[in-house]
């Protein structure tokens, strides 16, 4: 083969696959266009009033309902004990610090073991769980009664631990917005619910700071 015919082979087949790569890609705009698009987070529902509270954090400080108006928060309930769903809800808390930057939206991690999960020992846990305890606090009580109303006033029931199972609880989070109200409610074992919590957190958070602003 000839140098000539060597670089006319080359072009040709340059040609080729840069035919197949615009057609690969025109192939996935299209699909992506014909997706349908995600509800907007401002078409998101007062759900119900968030009930008010008075806890203990994990500096053994109290720690209220009020000092969390003006901020949009997300809550879960966990127990350090837990070795079936806390574990990852706690993971993923941990990973909503990061993909959450705004640091006025604040996390908070409700025990509804306060018999053993002390503020010393959810000091600890949050510690080992790279907690950034500026926005994220774990609150507890020295009443599992009070606890457990909080925990039904959010619609989170706890069951009790009994002779045949171990203390159960609702493995959902939930956000709440600046004025109290809660606007979602989010599956911890699904990754794209995980993600509209991301999502509906942020657009919540940009509506309180134009409040703020005004």
């Amino acid at each position: 083969m000839g140098r000539t015919q060597k670089i006319l082979t080359v072009t040709l087949w340059g040609i080729l696959v840069l035919a197949m790569v615009a057609a690969i890609g025109a192939g996935v705009a299209d699909r992506m266009h014909k997706m349908p698009p995600l509800p907007p987070a401002a078409a998101l529902d007062v759900l119900f009033d968030a009930p008010a509270f008075s806890l203990t954090d994990q500096n053994a400080k109290p720690a209220s309902s009020q000092d969390l108006r003006g901020h949009v928060w997300i809550a879960d309930f966990i127990f350090t004990q837990c070795a079936s769903i806390c574990p990852l809800m706690t993971q993923q808390m941990a990973q909503l610090q990061h993909s959450i930057p705004d640091s006025s939206v604040r996390m908070v991690s409700f025990s509804v073991d306060p018999t053993h999960d002390t503020p010393e020992v959810l000091k600890q846990y949050a510690k080992t769980r790279g907690a950034d305890e500026s926005r994220w606090f774990f609150l507890t009580s020295s009443k599992v009664e009070y606890l457990n109303a909080v925990a039904n006033g959010f619609h989170m029931g706890v069951i009790p631990a009994g002779p045949d199972h171990p203390l159960e609880h609702a493995p959902q989070f939930l956000l709440i917005d600046a004025q109290q109200h809660v606007r979602g409610i989010y599956h911890a074992n699904d990754p794209d619910s995980m993600q509209k919590l991301v999502r509906d957190a942020q657009f919540l958070a940009a509506e309180a700071g134009k409040d703020r602003s005004r």
